[in-house]
This record gives structure tokens, C-alpha cells and sequence, in this order.
């Protein structure tokens, strides 16, 4: 009787009550046989088994009525030494609730049957093996269940409902008249567990303004599936209930039979073109090492210029060295090599090829493909980017979407917006600063609201993923540990799985294939045009550059005009340098020149002073 009463329990909770031989006796008996702690006249709810000795009905009815026989693992084991009568109040199976039960006396053995059954009794018994109650997948021999889902792709897609009284109370039954409806991922493991345990079934839409309902206080629960599965409204509920303490604490959760994550869909980046394109080349600490390496290169320089007389003294003024550095760098300017600078320049002109050669290229590569703004991949930048989240129904718990301990995360319940409908959400889409949220099943994002493949396209899932849960069904007691048995046995078929992306692969918009490939690099091979503000701030510094030239001749022709005119300082220049390539051509030994358009010429061949005076070319 004890082993076959309870078979899982690892302690017990004893009461005995009486001190006649019989009862002495037994005690003793089930204490030399029961190879587990127990504990007398003392109640710890962990234990599940709970063995009640007395000779008085009165005390065994004073017991059961202490033992929690509203959970559906709790196992009896009922002594009375004494007989029974047919009417006893020890037979009344309220007592007993959702409990394994079995009863022994001088009259006879009765056993409780099962609790998946309706309405239940006592029957009596003629051999021990008999008060075995039955485990794992059992028959509940065609009972009818009433179920509680709504239309929540890709879990369920049920959808039109009728009105209907069920039991004194109204309720709006789910119409399952064809497989287009009577589909999803849940609706698909729900009719395998029917099938498998022998049940038929009603699927009703959730009262209430709540999907699951909300927790008023540790004894209460306010509307939705989890509040019908507490009122025992209905047997079995199932589409994206979560596996989380709220719901434990009022209705019995199924093993998970899935893993499902909160993301948010976030606007794509967008191209923009950049006007210091120019620079993007480099990194600012390339672009550090390239101005720390020229101010070293020309303190150097003049330090040299002023120490050896050989350097040219020209190198001795900051603005002269800097220029002809940053010309030889670029590859610009090739002055006239010296001596003494030879090697540096030449090390420098070699430095210089190698910057310039890979400037080139990443620039070249860098404008061949437009530049977007940068991904938003986490809650920082998800706050930093001042984005905004909501979705139709009730305002959710955000305890169940984000860690409030975390920096970031913490502010994401003061972003939430509510949406009003589909129309109201559109415009939010519109503006640009929008977040969607929604689950990720398997390997796609479904959002908890409607969009439309068109509102989908400018958005993409955002790496980061706000929480996991685990996905169940909620039943009642009785019925717990078969639906745990079956839904054991799906996942480790590989049913469970198998319906997941076959649901999806049937089902799924391709717009929620879009949502994971990142645009913002294209590998099209489309030839793009190259705008001019990507080279904008070069254009820029080429203006700066020839203002500021312009401006310095203009300062040195004022300089050294005086009152005289632009035209006599121009001569004088003209004079200055005839004078300087006379010199020159005295010291090649050539006696015969002219001044011939401004030119110094030596006298040969082609032309003499008589022809020059002739055609009166001015001498």
C-alpha cells in the first residue's frame, strides 16, 4: 500500500491520532517500511505524500481539510481501524480536490479515480495493485476541455469568434471551421496534445481588457487567460504565456517549450554625405601622427638651418620650411636638392609617397560607397538616439521587458508611447523616431502589433536583445503533469521544432526576412555618381588657398610700389631680372646682348640691332 500510494513523493507528513493497539501497530509497521524522512503531526508543503491514521472519522476529516489537495502531486494514504458506512463523509471527493487518494478500513479499500476525470468517486477495490494511480499520457477518455487562446502569430491565428453561453457565463468562442485559422506554432503542439490524451476541446477568447491578466495582490488576479485558468473558468491556455513568477503564483505552468527573446526593430541608417569626406580617410590618430610628425620635421629643419651655414638659410623661416615640407609630402614640389638636406628630404618624400598612396586609395574606396549614419545596437544608443516604443492593448509590465537595474534600460519605460491603432502607429513610423517591439521565434522577429510590409522596410533588429522568456501553456492542476509528459516528448522528437519552421516557412512575410539583413553596406555593383559635397571641404581648402595667395601678392606688390604705379613696380621687377640674367650671361663670356621685349638676348644669327631698329620693335 505505501509503495503503491506513493510512488514519488521523498518524505512524508504524518498524522496520527489515537493510541490503540491497532493503530500503535501500524505506525510502527509504516515506519520500519518507509525508507524516506517523515515527520509527525507537522506539515512541510514540500513534501507531497501525507499519511493520516485515526480510529474516529472526525479526526481523518480534520486532517484532509489541512492537506493543500488543490496541487495535483499531492498523494494520500487514508488508515481509518475502524469500519466505514456508504454515506461516510470520508467519501465526499470535494475533500480531495485535484489530490491522489486512497482509502483503507475494516469495511474495505477504496481508491479515488484519476483527477483528469469527471466527475470523480470513490470505488472500491479487491487487490492492491489497483491503488496505483496513473502517470505520464493518460486517456481522459474524450472529456471536454475548455481552452483559452487569441490571435497571436506565429503562436496562434485563430480569429473569427461567435458568442456563446459556456457554463452561466458569456463568452466569445473561437470559430475553428478551416486549417487557415486553426494554425500556429502553439495552436499546432495544442491539437497534439489533444489527440495524444484523448480530449476534446473549446477554444474561447480571453476575457477582460488583458491578454493574461494582471495581479492585483498575492491572492487575487484581475481578467485575461491566467485569471479564467485561477477562477477554473477554463482547463488549459496557451499563446505567448510567459513562464514567469506572477503567473506561477496563480496558475500551474507547463515545462517550456520554447525560448523566446524581446527585441525591437529600430530605424535603418540612413546615407548621408559627408562635406569632411576628405578626411575620412584616416583616423584622427593617423591624422595626429601626420601633424606631430611635420612639427618635429620642421623644428628640426630650422634648428639645422641655423646650426650649419651649408643648410639653406631659407629653411630658417617657420612659414618657408612648413610650405616646402608639406609640398614635398604631397608630392607637390620637388625643390632643388642640397647637400646637406638630402637624405632627410629624401626619407620624408618616401614617408610622404606612402601616405599619399593610401590616402588615395581608401579615399577612392571611401567615395565609391555612400556613407550611413551609425546602427543603433544597443539600449545606449537606443536612448541616445532619442527613439520612442509602444503598442496597442494595455500599457505592459516593464519588469517584464527590461532589467530597471541597468543604466539604460531603466529609461526605456519613460519612452513608451501608447498607440491608439494601426493609423496612429503608421504616422509614428513616418517620424522617423520609432521603435517596434516584438518577439524573436526561431529565426525571425515578429512585432506584438500589425505593420504593414511597407512601414517594415526602413527598419532593421536592433542586436541587442532586451529579455528572454520561456514560453508555456497554463493548465489546470490535474491536468499539468500530462501536458508536461507530452510536451517532453515533442521537444525530444523534434515536433516542437519542426512545426516552429514550418509555421514560419508557410506564414512568415518576407518583409520579416528584410528586417535581418543590414543595408547599409551595398554590394551591388551599381555604379554611384560622385556628388560634390563629399569633396567639399577639398574644393574648400583650394579656395582658401588661392584668397590667401592672391591676398599675399597683392600685400607684396603694395609693399614695394609705394606712390608709384602697378605698372612701374611690374618694369622694375622686369628690369630686376634682366639685370640678374645680364650677370649671369657676363659670366658665360657673352659680350653681345639685347633687351628685346623685356628679354635679355645674346646677339646671333637670327637677329642684329639694325633689324630689331628696323622693325621698330624697341630696343
Amino acid at each position: 500500500m505505501i509503495k503503491l500510494s506513493f510512488p514519488y513523493a521523498h518524505c512524508c507528513n504524518i498524522f496520527v491520532e489515537g493510541s490503540t493497539p491497532g493503530i500503535e501497530h501500524l505506525f510502527n509497521r509504516f515506519i520500519e517500511i518507509y525508507p524516506y524522512d517523515y515527520l509527525v503531526k507537522r506539515l512541510i508543503y514540500a513534501c507531497d505524500a501525507y499519511f493520516l491514521l485515526a480510529r474516529e472519522e472526525e479526526h481523518i476529516i480534520f486532517a484532509l481539510q489541512r492537506v493543500p489537495s488543490q496541487i495535483s502531486t499531492t498523494e494520500i494514504l487514508i488508515i481509518l481501524d475502524n469500519s466505514l458506512l456508504n454515506d461516510s463523509k470520508i467519501f465526499n471527493v470535494s475533500l480531495y480536490k485535484n489530490s491522489h487518494a486512497n482509502l483503507v478500513s475494516h469495511s474495505g479499500i477504496w481508491s479515488l479515480s484519476e483527477n483528469f476525470l469527471e466527475p470523480r468517486r470513490f470505488y472500491e477495490i479487491q487487490r492492491h495493485h489497483e491503488m496505483a494511480h496513473k502517470k505520464g499520457i493518460v486517456n481522459l477518455e474524450g472529456r471536454h476541455l475548455q481552452a483559452a487562446s487569441f490571435f497571436n502569430p506565429p503562436l496562434c491565428y485563430l480569429n473569427r469568434t461567435i458568442n456563446q453561453t459556456i457554463n452561466g457565463i458569456e463568452a466569445e468562442v473561437f470559430l475553428v471551421d478551416n486549417d487557415f485559422e486553426k494554425d500556429g506554432i502553439e495552436m499546432k503542439i495544442f491539437m497534439l496534445i489533444a489527440k495524444r490524451l484523448n480530449f476534446r476541446w473549446t477554444i474561447r477568447k480571453p476575457g477582460g481588457n488583458y491578454r493574461y491578466g494582471r495581479k492585483v495582490n498575492d491572492t487575487s488576479w484581475d481578467g485575461g487567460m491566467i485569471g479564467q485558468i485561477f477562477r477554473k473558468e477554463i482547463d488549459i491556455a496557451f499563446s505567448g504565456i510567459w513562464l514567469k513568477h506572477d503567473h506561477y503564483l496563480f496558475a500551474n505552468l507547463s515545462e517550456p517549450w520554447y525560448e523566446l527573446s524581446i527585441n525591437f526593430l529600430v530605424p535603418r541608417p540612413k546615407p548621408f554625405t559627408s562635406f569632411w569626406a576628405i578626411i575620412r580617410p584616416f583616423p584622427a590618430e593617423v591624422w595626429f601622427m601626420i601633424i606631430l610628425m611635420l612639427t618635429i620635421q620642421t623644428i628640426h629643419t630650422i634648428i639645422r638651418a641655423h646650426i650649419n651655414p651649408k643648410v639653406p638659410q631659407h629653411f630658417r623661416n617657420v612659414v618657408v620650411t612648413i610650405t616646402e615640407l608639406i609640398g614635398q609630402l604631397v608630392g607637390t614640389w620637388l625643390p632643388e636638392s642640397h647637400p646637406e638636406t638630402r637624405v632627410q628630404m629624401l626619407i620624408w618624400q618616401i614617408s610622404g609617397f606612402l601616405l599619399v598612396t593610401a590616402y588615395s586609395t581608401i579615399l577612392a574606396a571611401r567615395l565609391a560607397n555612400p556613407e550611413y549614419e551609425e546602427r543603433i545596437d544597443t539600449a545606449q544608443q537606443f536612448v541616445e538616439a532619442n527613439l520612442t516604443w509602444g503598442r496597442e492593448g494595455p500599457i505592459p509590465l516593464y519588469t517584464d521587458y527590461f532589467d530597471l537595474n541597468d543604466k539604460y534600460f531603466s529609461q526605456l519605460p519613460g519612452r513608451f508611447h501608447h498607440d491608439e491603432s494601426s493609423e496612429d502607429r503608421h504616422n509614428k513610423i513616418l517620424n522617423g523616431n520609432y521603435a517596434i517591439v516584438g518577439r524573436f521565434v526561431g529565426s525571425l522577429f515578429f512585432p506584438e502589433n500589425n505593420v504593414t510590409n511597407e512601414d517594415l522596410k526602413n527598419y532593421r533588429l536592433m542586436s541587442e536583445t532586451v529579455g528572454k522568456l520561456y514560453s508555456v501553456f497554463a493548465v489546470q492542476p490535474w491536468l499539468l503533469e500530462p501536458v508536461n509528459t507530452v510536451m517532453l516528448w515533442l521537444k525530444e522528437g523534434g515536433i516542437t521544432l519542426y512545426h516552429l519552421k514550418d509555421v514560419i516557412r508557410r506564414r512568415a512575410s518576407p518583409s520579416l526576412f528584410e528586417v535581418l539583413v543590414e543595408k547599409d553596406f551595398p554590394d551591388d555593383g551599381v555604379a554611384r555618381v560622385l556628388e560634390l559635397t563629399p569633396l567639399g571641404a577639398a574644393f574648400s581648402f583650394l579656395i582658401l588657398g588661392l584668397l590667401m595667395s592672391t591676398l599675399v601678392f597683392y600685400l607684396e606688390l603694395r609693399s614695394v610700389r609705394g606712390s608709384r604705379s602697378t605698372l612701374d613696380v611690374l618694369k622694375d621687377i622686369n628690369q630686376k631680372r634682366c639685370k640678374k640674367n645680364l650677370t649671369k650671361l657676363k659670366k658665360k663670356n657673352i659680350k653681345k646682348i639685347v633687351f628685346y621685349h623685356n628679354k635679355v638676348l645674346p646677339i646671333g644669327n637670327l637677329l642684329t640691332v639694325q633689324e630689331l631698329i628696323s622693325k621698330n620693335k624697341g630696343i
